[in-house]
């Protein structure tokens, strides 16, 4: 009797040293305490170190997982990008993981607009943040995850990203080109062992929901825990399987009808 191929694999990232990006709140913030949890070293990169530095804190209050790095990064930037994988790979000597989070919903400033109403400041903001962020630090771990002959990138993009949404174009178009951006890298990797896998989320109740406005996050929108936990499963797959473009959305049950009881 043979032993089969399944999908599963020991749930350790010891000794794996894992990046988030946007890792100061929201969806980032619950991977790298997953990824923690799981025995990674992870360095969490935020725009704002405050926020990075709250997070590594929660890190080290969770106790049992590896190390952990607290980074100020503007992922528009490509200094500021090259700067926190340097020192990453200072700190921990490898990247074997990266989970690209940070993104932005809108400029920073500015509600809801239909096309017509958005500045070209206002587009390369959300274009440079959400596109041009994800192609800067995938390049930049890519530099040191080929030479290794391994390792994993995770982006994230959004339902955004498969279907215009009204008063967001511009945000539908970032996530849009995440998309195509993973895919492509995808195929151009796969034969130097970097496994390169998309998250796309329906609506999640994070911070990011504060750029709307006086819209609150809708009803049932998931916590960022239930991504995290996903993306965990991605990164603990087996080496020879990949999961590519998954969806993760809020489960609504439809009741069923209580059937009339018929007359005589």
């Amino acid at each position: 009797m043979t032993d089969e191929p399944h999908l599963s694999a020991p749930r350790s990232l010891s000794g794996r040293c894992a990046l988030v990006t946007g890792g100061g709140s929201g969806i980032g913030r619950a991977t790298s305490l997953a990824l923690h949890a799981l025995g990674a070293d992870v360095a969490v990169a935020d725009i704002a170190l405050e926020p990075a530095r709250e997070t590594a804190a929660l890190l080290a209050e969770a106790g049992g997982g590896g190390a952990s790095l607290a980074l100020a990064a503007d992922v528009r930037c490509e200094e500021s990008v090259a700067s926190m994988t340097r020192e990453v790979v200072e700190r921990f000597g490898r990247i074997d993981v990266l989970v690209h989070s940070a993104a932005i919903l809108r400029a920073r400033g500015s509600g809801p607009k239909v096309l017509s109403d958005i500045s070209a400041e206002e587009m390369n903001e959300v274009i440079d943040t959400n596109l041009k962020g994800t192609f800067l630090c995938n390049r930049a771990v890519l530099g040191v995850m080929l030479p290794q002959g391994a390792g994993q990138i995770v982006n994230i993009s959004s339902t955004s990203g498969l279907k215009g949404r009204p008063m967001d174009s511009v945000y539908s178009a970032s996530k849009f080109g995440v998309v195509g951006l993973t895919e492509s890298l995808a195929e151009e990797v796969r034969p130097s062992g970097v496994r390169v896998q998309l998250v796309i989320p329906d609506a999640v109740a994070t911070p990011m929901w504060d750029q709307n406005g006086a819209l609150p996050a809708p009803p049932g929108a998931l916590p960022p825990e239930r991504v995290a936990q996903l993306i965990c499963d991605l990164v603990c797959l087996p080496g020879d399987a990949v999961l590519q473009n998954v969806v993760i959305a809020p489960f609504r049950s439809r009741r069923r009808r209580k059937k009339k009881p018929q007359k005589e």
